[in-house]
């Protein structure tokens, strides 16, 4: 059975790579400016938007780390994701999508140039740049897992092959291409994940199985004593407010779902777009991770290595054709965010960072030439922190967390406050990353958990931050006046 499941998983994930190379050559041509490569030249109707927000927002994390959560706390522990990173993406639809496509931006940090000024532009280009490479760097590992773990290829290798293809079909294609695989990809990953769940239920007898398990293991409030994750009391209650605010609020602005929002051809469908991909990453996230956790409980019980539950499932209840379905699905999830997260740290480097280091115009042709060498260079870059500089990753992982401290408040104020100004914005930036590293600090020596550390300072920091904002603007009005919204 091994060997055969080894086969078909070849075969699936050879036809998938014959697909990648053969959209990337249709659009390449296509391609002929900046805002070609990153916004797709702001063409893309609803269902391919629709698909390539579902397609990225829905990675590895969700699915394996979120089958992993939900074997280890139940629903309480999908929380963060895929729970309040959906509900990200519905707000942001709701409130942010039309605004921010009818000002025709190519990167979030030129709202923040825009409304703030240039300093908030490279704050926030810098902290999604490094962000997105630490991002990139653990995505290209869950690849090479996948190739090593289920298709016998050694780690290393598999991690050469992730890094040289996602380098070479982005750099070709850009959001064109990856908004259409993320579309094709979509139905893959949902078939894959709903044929797991139905032969999963299946196995267990059915539904009535799940009911066993209790109804603490459906509940999305926090448990006795205030306990969340294993901590109770004050730090429980602060973890868990942290886990709805840390996707909820924090990924409003990040440069991936906004990137986007501004490539739909009109902001309906960027709003509508961004909507129905919030409310289907609830029900592919919930279906296709957190059930699929759930049933490993009853399938593979007291595994060794929960972040594996996902894999154990499908190993355990899947003929070899549906598990080569299965992981040609798994990797389709982890290369519709590899690519994206490919794409964002050249395309800041291009569009918010160069313009200040050089004092001469680039033309479109030499920015096109620039943003495809330096996607093949920040993914290499990714390539060498995955193999060599563990501890890099980790400082990395700190300027994702920093995004939420460094431009949320600025964001959401900056659309519906027309006082917001430049000092406001600073002043709470300043604070909130100040504030963070001592709390930081003070959680991490009080649990010894740096994920703990990361994460309970903010529920206390955000609102001062918030306050912070809107004081120093109101006073600053007359010495800074607000900066208006202007499309390009």
């Amino acid at each position: 059975m091994a060997g055969e499941s080894i086969l078909y998983s070849w075969i699936g994930v050879v036809l998938y790579f014959i697909l990648i190379i053969a959209v990337t050559i249709k659009y390449y041509a296509k391609i002929k400016s900046l805002s070609d490569f990153i916004v797709a030249g702001r063409s893309l109707g609803l269902a391919i938007t629709w698909g390539t927000i579902l397609a990225t927002w829905f990675c590895s994390g969700t699915a394996l780390g979120g089958a992993m959560m939900a074997y280890l706390y139940g629903l309480r522990g999908v929380i963060m994701d895929p729970i309040g990173s959906g509900l990200s993406v519905v707000i942001f639809g709701i409130f942010f999508a039309s605004t921010l496509r009818r000002l025709k931006y190519l990167t979030i940090s030129d709202f923040f140039r825009t409304r703030y000024g240039p300093e908030m532009e490279m704050a926030s280009a810098v902290v999604q740049i490094l962000g997105y490479i630490g991002w990139l760097g653990g995505l290209l590992m869950a690849q090479s897992i996948v190739f090593q773990v289920l298709l016998g290829v050694n780690y290393e290798i598999g991690l050469y092959v992730a890094t040289i293809f996602t380098a070479i079909y982005t750099a070709l294609g850009g959001l064109l291409a990856v908004a259409i695989l993320d579309f094709l990809r979509v139905f893959i990953f949902w078939i894959a994940m709903w044929i797991l769940l139905a032969i999963g239920i299946a196995h267990v007898g059915g539904l009535g199985a799940l009911a066993s398990l209790g109804s603490d293991a459906f509940s999305i409030l926090p448990g006795k004593d205030l306990e969340y994750l294993g901590y109770v009391g004050f730090f429980g209650i602060l973890y868990y407010i942290a886990s709805w605010i840390n996707q909820g609020l924090g990924s409003l602005s990040c440069q991936d779902l906004i990137q986007r929002a501004l490539s739909a051809r009109d902001e309906r469908t960027s709003r509508n777009a961004s909507i129905l991909a919030g409310v289907s990453y609830w029900i592919i996230g919930l279906t296709g991770g957190a059930l699929i956790g759930l049933l490993g409980r009853i399938i593979v019980p007291n595994l060794e290595d929960p972040s594996m539950v996902m894999m154990a499932v499908a190993e355990k209840v899947l003929p070899p054709a549906l598990f080569a379905l299965f992981i040609t699905g798994l990797l389709a999830t982890i290369m519709s965010s590899s690519d994206s997260a490919a794409l964002i740290p050249p395309s800041m480097f291009i569009n918010n960072l160069l313009p200040y280091m050089t004092k001469r115009e680039i033309s479109e042709a030499l920015k096109l030439r620039l943003v495809r060498l330096l996607t093949i260079i920040s993914t290499i870059g990714a390539l060498l922190i995955a193999l060599y500089l563990p501890h890099l990753y980790f400082l990395t992982q700190m300027a994702w967390y920093l995004m939420l401290f460094v431009q949320a408040i600025p964001f959401i104020m900056g659309i519906y406050w027309k006082k917001a100004n430049r000092i406001g914005a600073v002043a709470q930036m300043i604070f909130n990353v100040v504030a963070w590293i001592i709390l930081g600090i003070y959680f991490y020596n009080q649990t010894n958990d740096v994920w703990a550390a990361f994460y309970m300072p903010g529920p206390l920091i955000l609102p001062i931050g918030f306050i912070i904002f809107i004081v120093v603007s109101v006073l600053t009005q007359k010495s800074h006046p607000p900066k208006q919204l202007t499309p390009l």
